[in-house]
């Protein structure tokens, strides 16, 4: 993920983070046939392409280290790092958390004024929001890390950085995790699986993939090499029976381990289909950077516009057990969610809600 031009280099990324969240919407819109009594060949087909979308967020965390690593590296005032980051982040997150928990009060009366307050505090309005919580975890850690990893450069092992943060991916997955879990659990139980709800926000899970990020930055030439050796056309094919692994697995330790190269194959391909797109402008590029630059909006928002849109198909007829209600959920989640995002930028204090900023837009500066 070297660095290009200017324009080129900006519009590379927000590619990538438009693969990034529709590859996160397509995981959540397949996750509908698993409501279907018998789903068959459907069920199948709609698992693998979810699994396919698998390197969702992992790529995110790729794209923020590098970013914040080409941006941040060599800088020392953690103040001002501090505000701009979480100022991009807690309004968001403020924002849409009350909205979901006024939509599930509203829809279904759930929740109560004192699990309101945790779910501020624990980032689980919905489910998803456990992504916030660890970027925020990540960005608070960024400071001490690139100063880490200054620290490893100057001694020529750079190396090391990447391959700790390994070790302790295969211990958080291997046991740290859970046991972790089950002592918060132990110790205090304010909500209900309230241990296993922190773990689960816990940045030794995703540490590996923000570093990546940071290393690539940092690498040059090197990184350069390694990635158009995992991007040549030939790795679409493990690309392919990787999406079936990780299918077969479905989920625990293996599937985690399979996951680190499978996503980094992933991004390495997806950097490739962008650097051929940032060449050939045109509405479909346009349309993808436009959905880009959305994209920690549509993260925040997506899971609610589906349940409009969930609602809507279930009105007209359409089920889980008919293969265009995947088509329409996916097309109408990403289109309404950009259209709604768009809309509320507008508004004087919009951008505070959407997560984009008008002026840094302008400025083509990205982080």
């Amino acid at each position: 993920m070297a660095r290009t031009s200017g324009d080129s280099w900006v519009r590379e990324l927000d590619y990538l983070r438009a693969f990034a969240i529709l590859g996160i919407v397509a995981i959540h819109v397949g996750s509908f046939s698993i409501t279907i009594d018998d789903p068959g060949a459907l069920g199948l087909v709609t698992g693998y392409i979810a699994h396919l979308a698998d390197f969702g967020i992992p790529l995110f965390f790729i794209i923020s280290g590098f970013v914040l690593a080409l941006r941040y590296y060599d800088r020392n005032r953690r103040g001002g790092f501090y505000r701009r980051r979480l100022r991009a982040v807690v309004p968001p997150y403020l924002a849409f958390s009350t909205l979901y928990l006024a939509y599930g009060y509203a829809m279904m009366g759930e929740t109560s004024l004192y699990r309101a307050a945790w779910s501020y505090l624990l980032f689980d309005a919905t489910g998803i929001f456990w992504f916030l919580a660890v970027i925020i975890q990540m960005y608070l850690l960024f400071p001490y890390l690139a100063t880490w990893m200054g620290v490893l450069e100057a001694k020529g092992q750079a190396w090391k950085a990447p391959v700790l943060s390994a070790v302790l991916y295969v211990a958080w997955y291997a046991f740290l995790g859970q046991e972790i879990a089950a002592v918060l659990g132990s110790l205090w139980q304010p909500v209900p699986g309230f241990g296993g709800i922190v773990a689960d926000r816990l940045f030794p899970g995703f540490l590996l993939f923000f570093v990546i990020g940071m290393y690539l930055a940092r690498r040059g030439p090197s990184s350069r090499d390694l990635i158009n050796s995992l991007s040549r056309p030939y790795m679409v094919v493990p690309l392919l029976a990787g999406g079936a692994v990780l299918q077969a697995l479905g989920g625990g330790f293996w599937w985690w381990m399979a996951m680190v190269p499978y996503s980094l194959v992933a991004s390495a391909l997806l950097l490739r289909l962008s650097r051929w797109l940032a060449a050939r402008p045109g509405a479909a590029a346009d349309g993808l950077e436009l959905i880009g630059r959305y994209s920690f909006g549509l993260y925040l928002a997506h899971i609610l516009v589906m349940a409009v849109v969930v609602n809507r198909l279930w009105a007209v007829g359409l089920g889980a057990g008919n293969a265009l209600f995947y088509v329409l959920l996916y097309v109408l989640t990403i289109g309404a969610g950009v259209v709604g995002l768009w809309t509320i930028n507008l508004l004087p204090f919009g951008p505070y809600i959407t997560g984009v900023r008008k002026a840094e837009r302008k400025k083509r500066r990205d982080g």
